[in-house]
C-alpha cells in the first residue's frame, strides 16, 4: 500500500546545468516580470503568495527574442516530457495528454507561497512539476502536509507529484539570495 508521500517524485539533473544558466541568463533582468497573483488579486497574493511570474511558454513573450526563447521552451518540454515519462513508469494509471507551458517565478528574499493546491474547477490539473534553475540562495523548501514532509531541491532537480486536494504544499520563505524555478502543469 502506498503513502501519500509516495505519490511525490524528485528526480534530479533533468535539467542541464547549461540550460538552467541559458534560461537565467535570458529572463533575469526582463522588464516583463509580473507580481504573481492569486485569482488576479494582488491584495490577497502578498499574504498568500509573494514572487514575480512570467510566462515564459507566451508567444508574445518568445517572439521578442523568438530564436532563443524559442529553443529555451522547446528544450524545457524535452525535459518536461523526460520527467512525465519517469513519473509514468513508475505510476502506470496516470494519463497524461499535454502541459500547460512553462512560467518563470522568481522568490525573492522574503517570498513564499502559503498552502495551497494546484487543481481548481476552472483549471483542471492532474500532476504538478517544478523545475530548480540555482542553488545560491537559502530557504524556499518545497513543503507538504502542513509541512511534515519537506524538500530541499538542487539545482537541476524536478519535483512532481499529484495536483489534487490531497497534496496541499507551499514554498517556504527565501532567507537569502533569490530562488528561480519554472512550473508546469500536466493533464
Amino acid at each position: 500500500m502506498n503513502h501519500l508521500k509516495d505519490y511525490i517524485l524528485v528526480l534530479e539533473n533533468i535539467v542541464s546545468d547549461e540550460l538552467c544558466e541559458s534560461i537565467l541568463n535570458e529572463y533575469k533582468i526582463s522588464e516583463e516580470w509580473l507580481e504573481a497573483t492569486i485569482n488576479q488579486d494582488t491584495t490577497l497574493n502578498k499574504k498568500i503568495r509573494n514572487c514575480k511570474i512570467l510566462g515564459i511558454s507566451i508567444p508574445e513573450v518568445i517572439d521578442k527574442n523568438n530564436e532563443i526563447r524559442k529553443k529555451l521552451d522547446d528544450q524545457l518540454f524535452e525535459c518536461a516530457k523526460k520527467s512525465i515519462t519517469k513519473y509514468n513508469e513508475i505510476f502506470k494509471n496516470c494519463i497524461i495528454s499535454r502541459d500547460s507551458g512553462y512560467e518563470l517565478l522568481k522568490y525573492e528574499t522574503g517570498g513564499f507561497y502559503e498552502e495551497h493546491i494546484d487543481s481548481f474547477t476552472s483549471e483542471p490539473r492532474t500532476i504538478s512539476c517544478s523545475f530548480i534553475l540555482n542553488n545560491d540562495f537559502k530557504g524556499g523548501d518545497f513543503s507538504f502536509f502542513n509541512n511534515t514532509v519537506t524538500y530541499s531541491l538542487k539545482k537541476g532537480s524536478v519535483i512532481m507529484f499529484p495536483s489534487n486536494f490531497l497534496y496541499p504544499h507551499n514554498i517556504m520563505p527565501i532567507t537569502e539570495g533569490t530562488r528561480y524555478s519554472i512550473i508546469t502543469w500536466f493533464r
